[in-house]
């Protein structure tokens, strides 16, 4: 019994309706040598000087892409953001440093190519969607299948070993109050590192060769009642700073009661980007707030970024995983603390459970050189 016991502390319940994506980018530098082989001869056109080139290797992509089974595969080359989510209407919004695709992995199929024929891209990036229903049973067989694919589509381009970074992708998305909507079920989840769900499948990868990372982001929407908690100061060149550091002192202090050691709360209308680096680092790059971390050796604590003089649609809560996070089972037990923490947070401020979302996106991540 003590046994069952210590296994169900270290699993987490989430939504029966949860969304599920997963999808894999490569990403490889547009090189002298990889220019000059696939340009055109006699010179390209003066108004898309490197349209030919990335036709050709857009070209090659496709033809891998169809060889392999892959339909919904994505070549860009604008040096732009990428961005997955779940979508029940399939549509690509495009920005000036991002490249969103939204879409069901049910229902929704298709290749397409972004390029700015006009610039000389820094890196040219390979996105595979997965599609189909129950996507993490079978995301082994898709990663497996795509990496196949990258190391044809490297040969044919006659690219060095490692020149090619690729990115494997997963998300789970739900409303922490889904239960009280109505939503009935719950699906129990161990939240195993990717390595040791592909294992299970007879996939094999090693991960001291990867970089891997896990993480929650939850979404507040900062709707009239919200904005009503703390009266604006429209006097001041901060009018919703007393807001933003009321909401950002109710959330530290939840997540340290929920045993939580380090959080970011951003309140400045960017898209927050976790990567794994071998420094910690934290810096504003016009859309996107860019959040360095190394899983192996973290920095704890919290911290906030906050809009001067603006009211934000919405606020961002990001709470990292370290290595430390992940038990024998996985890192169920720290997407728990998140839920703990949150939902003591969302008491603090009077969430209407029935009415208001609270969405929570869990990231899982590897990455590593092909």
């Amino acid at each position: 019994m003590l046994s069952r016991d210590r296994g169900l502390q270290h699993k987490v319940y989430i939504p029966s309706n949860a969304r599920e994506n997963q999808y894999l980018l490569a990403k490889f530098e547009l090189t002298d040598e990889l220019l000059a082989a696939f340009s055109q001869q006699g010179g390209d056109d003066a108004d898309s000087p490197y349209g030919y080139c990335y036709q050709q290797l857009a070209n090659l992509f496709f033809d891998v892409c169809d060889k392999h089974g892959l339909d919904a595969g994505q070549f860009v080359a604008n040096d732009k953001f990428i961005r997955v989510r779940y979508c029940p209407e399939k549509f690509t919004v495009e920005s000036e440093q991002q490249l969103t695709f939204l879409y069901s992995p049910k229902y929704h199929t298709g290749s397409r190519q972004f390029i700015n024929d006009q610039k000389r891209v820094r890196k040219i990036k390979l996105l595979f969607l997965a599609t189909g229903p129950e996507l993490r049973h079978y995301s082994a067989q898709f990663h497996t299948k795509v990496t196949e694919a990258v190391k044809e589509y490297a040969q044919l381009l006659e690219l060095a070993p490692g020149a090619i970074r690729l990115c494997d992708h997963q998300h789970l998305t739900y409303d922490l109050f889904a239960k009280e909507k109505g939503v009935e079920g719950v699906q129990a989840h161990k939240l195993r590192s990717i390595a040791n769900r592909f294992r299970a499948h007879d996939v094999v990868i090693d991960e001291n060769e990867l970089d891997s990372q896990t993480y929650a982001v939850v979404n507040l929407h900062v709707n009239k009642r919200v904005q009503k908690l703390v009266a604006a100061d429209k006097t001041s060149d901060w009018p919703y700073l007393d807001l933003y550091k009321s909401l950002y002192e109710k959330f530290v202090e939840s997540a340290k009661a929920a045993g939580l050691d380090r959080g970011i709360m951003t309140a400045n209308d960017r898209t927050p980007v976790v990567r794994s680096k071998a420094d910690s680092h934290i810096a504003e790059n016009g859309e996107l707030q860019t959040i360095d971390f190394n899983e192996k050796d973290p920095i704890n604590g919290f911290d906030c970024y906050f809009a001067k003089g603006n009211l934000v649609d919405s606020i961002q809560f990001i709470m990292i995983a370290s290595k430390a996070d992940k038990t024998s089972y996985g890192y169920g037990k720290f997407i728990s603390e998140v839920h703990q923490a949150m939902r003591d947070f969302a008491d603090k401020i009077d969430h209407d459970e029935k009415r208001e979302n609270l969405s929570i996106r869990v990231h899982q991540h590897i990455g590593g050189s092909i």
